[in-house]
């Protein structure tokens, strides 16, 4: 499968190549108007369409970001005590990042502490008169439930006040600070936004409903940064959504970037190409065939099957690159010759003399190599 890896929007694509190949042929216009064409016909060079099968890309631009972001908050509500990072901060795995002021949250817990003690010897007075028949078994039971209970209890603070300080889960950066030291923050109220560094680097995009059907996932991509312009970076399609934004009515694809050798930055805008799977039969001919463009099409001139007259023809053209453009199969045939030199002296049905076959001077070369 050919990958068209540097396609560009047509209508621009094509008028820089018209300008350049119109430049290079008005100095050949020129001798060639200072004498007459032969009784033969104009005489022209002419090339073979080939039959491709390519991999029609799909432009996309986007933000790149952490393939793992997330909120971090407290467990429990409270007054912010001390906030140690910044917005932007890079953080290493276990720092700290902030704390509640744990008053309140420590009473709570030296309460549990307290009735765990009297649990226990509440159990262990009835457990004794127990054994002496002196209690029944009703009473050592339900000493052994509120023992439960008071473990139970003493558990929740141990987890409340462990939770009461958010550490950094990995290394990586904050992203946003959402509130500042004596500040109120609910239970779950996210604090930080933070972005690990140790997981790969993703981009995310949104893609139209005629084109989200050609992707699936494990197909490769190319994007370039700008701040990074001439670094290609390889990536691939990681997910694809099943339905689309509910505000934008585009399906997000996740793009997974592939061995990064630059510094990543979360943010940094980025543009490039996916290549579905999808492949497109079509033709392709050289650009120097291309006589004028208009909008997405293209117009230039072959010559009819007994190689005597110039026919011209038009095609959409469905991707371009420097050397190539591709176009719809259209009503052309295999091994069709169009003309690569003297199109401006042409005119439609005009009678030409094919001077040289580049298809044959190849052939020649390869066998003399």
């Amino acid at each position: 499968m050919k990958q068209i890896t540097k396609i560009v929007n047509f209508k621009t694509q094509i008028i820089v190549f018209l300008f350049a190949v119109s430049a290079l042929q008005s100095c050949s216009n020129s001798e060639a108007n200072t004498s007459k064409p032969n009784e033969k016909g104009i005489p022209v060079t002419v090339e073979r369409i080939e039959k491709e099968t390519i991999s029609l890309p799909v432009h996309i631009s986007g933000n790149i970001s952490s393939s793992k972001e997330s909120r971090l908050s407290f467990k429990t509500g409270g007054i912010i005590k001390s906030i140690y990072v910044d917005e932007g901060d890079k953080v290493k795995k276990g720092q700290v990042l902030a704390k509640l002021d744990l008053k309140e949250i420590q009473e709570q817990a030296n309460q549990a502490i307290v009735g765990l003690d009297k649990a226990k010897r509440d159990y262990q007075r009835v457990s004794n008169l127990y054994n002496d028949t002196v209690a029944t078994l009703e009473q050592m039971q339900n000493a052994k439930s509120a023992l439960d209970v008071a473990i139970t209890n003493m558990n929740i603070a141990d987890y409340n006040l462990k939770y009461s300080t958010i550490a950094a889960p990995s290394d990586g950066i904050i992203l946003k600070k959402f509130f500042e030291e004596n500040e109120i923050a609910g239970t779950g109220y996210p604090i930080f936004y933070f972005a690990s560094s140790e997981d790969n680097w993703r981009m995310l995009v949104g893609i139209s409903d005629k084109d989200i059907v050609k992707f699936k996932v494990g197909d490769k991509a190319n994007i370039i940064t700008d701040a990074y312009p001439g670094k290609e970076l390889d990536a691939v399609v990681s997910r694809i959504a099943n339905a689309p934004g509910e505000f934008t009515g585009l399906y997000e694809i996740e793009l997974s970037i592939m061995q990064v050798d630059v510094e990543l930055k979360h943010g940094l805008f980025a543009k490039g190409a996916i290549f579905p799977s999808q492949q497109m039969n079509c033709y392709s001919l050289s650009i120097n065939a291309v006589q004028e463009g208009i909008g997405n099409t293209v117009m230039f001139y072959s010559v009819s099957k007994d190689g005597t007259i110039a026919v011209k023809k038009e095609a959409q053209v469905l991707a371009i690159n420097q050397q190539k453009v591709f176009i719809e199969r259209a009503d052309f045939y295999d091994g069709m010759m169009v003309i690569v030199e003297r199109q401006k002296e042409l005119k439609n049905l005009d009678k030409v003399n094919i001077i040289q076959n580049k298809v044959l001077a190849d052939l020649k070369i390869a066998s003399i190599k």
